[in-house]
């Protein structure tokens, strides 16, 4: 059974990864959780931002294979192994995890302590904002496993930190520390250790206090036009600013700041 933790608590959703005793290691049925977990809270419209943490030291030591190593551990180069379900199944969970963030009409912040590697350092560039607690790690390990990277890595880390600096993360598989993390553009936040969770909400209490369409059409925006050329980009933006000038939050914003108050979003 799934040891994943979720609760929804003043608008936003917190799903926290609970193996502590193998650093958060995702195993094939906790990954399907936590996906399942995700889909649930991008679909509910009563969530207005999703806090991916932690229980423990650390925030995900990647794919956890250790049980199909011990049930297979005799693998033959050339030979289709048994474990090649179970790559396959987490590798398709780690990749629908960058799509459903992708669609979410919502913030997603990544609260990270201690390691995030492999797979957890995916499920952090995955995500919208990331804060990192002081001790926090990233790094790529899967060239010392014969593996490679998955989960949208290979397009998003560049995206965040230059194509330069993500060829050196994933060839040297050296591990960085939050501050060198935050440095190259990678996080977002650092703060002490045991303070990553409040900053984390802080951050998306802030968002939350944006309208909601607003977000979203943020979100759709700078997502394509990493993917898109610029004419088209501009064409997005016209697009979708006009789209603003009819929904109510766009009323309500311009009411409000004629009478000297904060807006009340609807997210219509």
């Amino acid at each position: 059974m799934a040891k994943l933790l979720y609760e929804v608590k003043d608008e936003i959703a917190w799903i926290r990864l609970n193996r502590p005793e193998v650093l958060n290691a995702l195993s094939s049925e906790e990954l399907r959780a936590f996906v399942a977990a995700l889909q649930k809270a991008a679909d509910d419209p009563e969530v207005r931002a999703i806090i991916i943490s932690s229980v423990g030291d650390s925030f995900c030591a990647g794919e956890d294979l250790k049980i199909a190593l011990e049930e297979y551990p005799q693998i033959k180069a050339g030979e289709i192994h048994p474990i090649l379900d179970i790559v396959e199944d987490i590798t398709e969970g780690l990749q629908a995890i960058p799509r459903i963030i992708r669609m979410a009409r919502k913030v997603v912040i990544a609260s990270v302590r201690g390691l995030a590697v492999g797979g957890g350092f995916e499920i952090a560039i995955d995500s919208d904002l990331i804060v990192a607690a002081e001790n926090a790690r990233f790094g790529f390990p899967e060239g010392n496993a014969g593996m490679t990277i998955t989960g949208g890595a290979s397009r998003l880390l560049p995206m965040s930190v230059g194509l330069s600096k993500a060829r050196e993360l994933v060839l040297t598989g050296e591990f960085i520390d939050a501050a060198e993390a935050h440095r190259i553009g990678l996080v977002n936040r650092v703060v002490p250790a045991g303070q990553e969770d409040e900053e984390a909400e802080r951050l998306a209490r802030l968002v939350m206090t944006r309208a909601p369409l607003s977000v979203a059409g943020h979100k759709r925006l700078l997502q394509n036009a990493a993917e898109i050329g610029l004419e088209a980009t501009l064409e997005l933006e016209k697009q979708t600013v006009t789209n603003m000038i009819y929904t109510e939050d766009y009323g309500e914003a311009i009411t409000a700041f004629g009478e000297k108050r904060r807006p009340t979003f609807k997210g219509r």
